[in-house]
């Protein structure tokens, strides 16, 4: 008798363990299918919506490795069924799904940021694989991957947008700059200058940015400080950018530029001056 009620208990523990590793892939999210792929991290699929990459971003348009990582997401997803996982927030401001995308058991996300061809990049609650990205970024780094080689930007600060004041723009902070922390270990910004083409700068308080996350530059008024979903934001009042064309520069504390971001109309190639600009007083 005993021997038959050990082997009903097993019995037992083996349909539910079945029963969970077959509900596993549902749990998680949901099959689709991509149809066109806008670029490294974002897709279309065949039902009409749009994905965005949860956790890592790409470079843009014309930027060192944009075509490289658009086509190498091609080849792992357009015109193939990926599975979403979903995070804390599924959806963004541009009603884009926000999801981390599998082919198979392969993380596309993290595959991009082991080719280098993508860096850590956290928004928001949604943090389930955070430590995950930054130890493949890490590795991608050491192997001098992509992004992180000689034709890379390999910076550890970097300026992913600008957005001008736009009426229709219904963003709380706009306009606004985003800055993001691309190494392994917290940044602290104090006394860096951003500054547009006419020499308008904001001077940046002690604030700290943790790996992979960025810091909002808000054209309101408020309170610098963190929303609770460790997204750092301060405030420059009157920050004016010319909405046809313009330059921001980010620079340190002794005027080096460590980077600009240089847009009109959609992104166009980044300037290569690395050398202090002139401040209006």
């Amino acid at each position: 008798m005993k021997s038959v009620a050990c082997h009903a208990i097993w019995l037992l523990i083996l349909i539910v363990i079945s029963t969970l590793t077959l509900d596993t892939p549902a749990a998680a999210g949901e099959l689709v299918r991509v149809k066109r792929v806008y670029d490294g991290d974002t897709v279309l699929l065949e039902d009409g919506r749009r994905v965005r990459y949860l956790g890592i971003n790409t470079p843009e348009y014309q930027e060192p490795f944009y075509l490289k990582a658009k086509r190498f997401n091609e080849s792992l997803v357009l015109n193939r069924e990926i599975r979403l996982e979903f995070d804390q927030e599924k959806v963004d401001s541009y009603e884009r799904l926000l999801a981390y995308v599998y082919v198979e058991n392969q993380m596309v996300n993290a595959r991009l940021v082991q080719e280098g061809l993508a860096h850590a990049f956290f928004i928001g609650p949604s943090r389930k694989h955070n430590a995950m990205l930054l130890q493949t970024q890490e590795k991608a780094k050491q192997r001098k991957a992509g992004i992180w080689s000689s034709w890379g930007d390999k910076k550890n600060i970097k300026i992913t947008s600008v957005h001008p004041a736009d009426p229709t723009n219904l963003d709380a902070h706009a306009p606004y700059v985003r800055i993001a922390n691309l190494s392994n270990k917290e940044t602290r910004l104090a006394g860096y200058m951003l500054s547009s083409e006419s020499g308008r700068r904001y001077v940046f308080p002690d604030v700290v940015v943790d790996p992979g996350y960025t810091v909002i530059i808000s054209g309101k008024q408020g309170v610098d400080g963190n929303d609770g979903d460790r997204q750092t934001i301060v405030h420059w009042p009157g920050m004016v950018w010319d909405d046809r064309e313009d330059t921001a520069y980010l620079m340190n504390p002794t005027g080096t530029v460590v980077d600009s971001f240089h847009y009109k109309g959609r992104r166009i190639m980044k300037s290569a001056r690395r050398t202090p600009i002139p401040i209006a007083k």
